[in-house]
């Protein structure tokens, strides 16, 4: 377990709750009526931990509640309300109104409605709640993984920790890749078209914020199951791998992609997905009895990462 999960479990989750879910999935639910569940989560987002001083105001308020979107469709539900709570070191009308469009943007392009909140002074930090409601048949939850089921990755992992390394001056990348990846570190865009459906079709899910190693043990853990993934199968930008940085793919974090698991028997039905609109779902291996994960390269040998992924609170 994480330095993070390690420290949530010690002072945090010690007593019993009458939620159908508390802690330990992307978001808790609440029972709401027979049929449907209400999902409920939080993320904040520091200056300097989460995000650069000089990020655009406006991709800012976007990805505030992007990836609080994010943790919703993971539980397989439809998100509906946000409340924004917000510390500021001073005012300045320009990086507000810039910040105030991005937020409501992204909150008109997945239909959320920003119902309330709190301003502070301080040093910048921003943090949602936000509100879902999952029909409680097809609610997905990190520790319903079963043996067999295939594992299916949206889009493609690593881009977001190349913007943040280039922002950061720490690598070079082609022009064309680098707008790419910066896009994708400040601007995360979600899957909404498909949440309903693979939420029929499968039985856990997690969104890949710390990445793909770390987010996807922390289903193998719930579950107490483990993985068999395929390297070359994984959805990586080529620069990635031509540049032996794969690494950066498999634990880099802040994709916010989705990660789901699924029945070999909806296999047929989830592939026909990718003939939507700016949808790809990749399979990129299986749940296994045996509780390790096993990551097998080009040459079907094990391969070994350094880092697993990103935690607050790991020793540097």
């Amino acid at each position: 377990m994480s330095p993070e999960f390690l420290l949530i479990s010690k002072y945090f989750n010690l007593y019993k709750t009458k939620a159908y879910k508390g802690i330990g999935d992307d978001a808790a639910l609440i029972k709401k009526n027979d049929n449907y569940l209400w999902a409920i989560s939080t993320d904040m987002l520091n200056e300097k931990t989460h995000f650069l001083p000089n990020t655009d105001p406006f991709n800012l308020g976007w990805k505030a509640l992007a990836v609080n979107i994010s943790d919703i469709y993971a539980m397989g539900g439809v998100p509906k309300f946000a409340l924004l709570a917000i510390a500021l070191p001073k005012v300045k009308a320009d990086w507000m109104g810039k910040f105030s469009d991005g937020l409501f943007s992204c909150a008109k392009k997945y239909k959320v409605e920003l119902i309330g909140g709190d301003t502070s002074r301080g040093p910048l930090s921003i943090s949602i709640c936000i509100l879902g409601e999952v029909l409680k048949k097809n609610t997905l939850l990190r520790s319903n993984a079963k043996k067999e089921d295939d594992i299916w990755i949206t889009g493609e992992l690593g881009l977001a920790a190349l913007g943040l390394a280039k922002l950061q001056k720490k690598i070079q990348l082609p022009k064309s890749l680098s707008k790419k990846a910066i896009r994708a570190l400040e601007k995360p865009m979600l899957h909404s078209s498909i949440i309903k459906i693979m939420a029929k079709l499968s039985n856990s899910a997690i969104d890949i914020s710390d990445g793909l190693i770390a987010d996807l043990d922390h289903i193998l853990e719930a579950s107490k199951v483990g993985a068999d993934i395929s390297l070359k199968d994984i959805p990586m930008n080529p620069w990635l791998k031509k540049n032996k940085l794969i690494d950066i793919g498999l634990s880099g974090g802040d994709d916010y992609q989705l990660l789901f698991t699924a029945p070999k028997k909806n296999r047929n039905k989830i592939n026909l997905l990718n003939n939507m609109p700016s949808i790809k779902l990749t399979r990129i291996g299986s749940i296994k009895e045996d509780k390790r994960l096993n990551i097998i390269d080009h040459k079907d040998m094990s391969y070994k990462i350094k880092k697993r992924g990103y935690d607050h609170f790991e020793s540097k």
